[in-house]
């Protein structure tokens, strides 16, 4: 064994998964909030210590990266999206 410390991730729970469809509801976003958004991609922490998600829009496939506090559950919280 090598002396070097071992060094633990935190393991970081997300409120949202994979595939759950979301609204956007953060104030920069006002001009596109009334869309469905789907969680493609789990993103880490940021500096603030808030978890990140990549969510796309359900319609146009538009793609954005928001923190957690700026999107919330789109009826059913674990309502998924099929249309694929």
């Amino acid at each position: 064994m090598s002396g070097a410390p071992v060094q633990k991730e935190r393991l970081v729970s997300h409120k949202y998964s994979m595939g759950q469809l979301v609204h956007a509801t953060a104030t920069h976003f006002a001009d596109r909030t009334s869309g469905t958004y789907e969680i493609v991609r789990l993103m880490p922490e940021d500096s603030t210590g808030e978890r990140g998600y990549r969510i796309r829009e359900t319609v146009s496939g538009t793609q954005r990266a928001v923190g957690e506090s700026e999107i919330r559950p789109a009826g059913d919280a674990n309502e998924t999206f099929r249309g694929r």
